[in-house]
């Protein structure tokens, strides 16, 4: 039930799937909703939610523990997404944006939410530190990331396209922040020509 919660979820988004609905997509018995999600439609979606970001989270563990380049990272991050627009022919999107839209009058949910947006944004800054970016401009850098990839994958799902998915990842993965030099200024500080001067001496 909680897959089939996470699928209808990413189509219709959290207002446009009933209880009745998610029973009668995954086959199961409708007394069994009652006991397993004794907290209700809340209890499921949240579940849910979890379930669809299982794949998302293993990839950015991936790309923030093996990746051996800022390009392959982020190919890692945006891999799952593809996958899910191709899968199932454009017909899901992100449950994050879907839920933030949808459940605004629910607290609990959005509070749920908020915490694995910025789990996600930690995790990729993450990875634009360990290829040399700042933790400031790494922080920067991720939460760009995020907000392109959840307006490309709107785009992708209305041109019924990966090509904005295809873009985003190339944007990024071409723009690899440049290592601090050890025991050199920071690459994000400017530096004056008498100071250059000095530090040539």
């Amino acid at each position: 039930m909680v897959q089939s919660a996470a699928t209808l979820m990413r189509e219709r988004g959290i207002h446009g799937v009933g209880l009745r609905e998610v029973v009668a997509h995954s086959g199961g018995p409708r007394g069994s909703l009652g006991r397993f999600f004794p907290g209700g439609k809340t209890q499921l979606m949240t579940e849910a939610i979890d379930v669809a970001l299982a794949d998302l989270f293993d990839e950015l563990d991936r790309a923030r523990t093996e990746a051996e380049t800022l390009p392959e990272a982020i190919g890692m991050i945006v891999a799952p997404w593809r996958r899910l627009l191709v899968d199932h022919e454009f017909a899901l999107g992100c449950p994050l944006a879907a839920t933030i839209v949808d459940a605004a009058d629910n607290e609990e949910l959005r509070v749920h939410v908020g915490g694995l947006l910025a789990r996600w944004q930690a995790s990729a800054a993450e990875v634009y530190v360990n290829f040399g970016a700042s933790p400031a401009a790494a922080d920067q850098q991720s939460t760009v990331l995020l907000a392109a990839l959840e307006g490309a994958l709107i785009l992708a799902r209305a041109r019924r396209s990966t090509e904005p998915l295809d873009t985003v990842e190339g944007y990024f993965a071409s723009r690899a922040p440049r290592p601090r030099p050890i025991g050199g200024p920071n690459p994000t500080t400017s530096v004056t020509p008498n100071e250059e001067c000095t530090q040539c001496q």
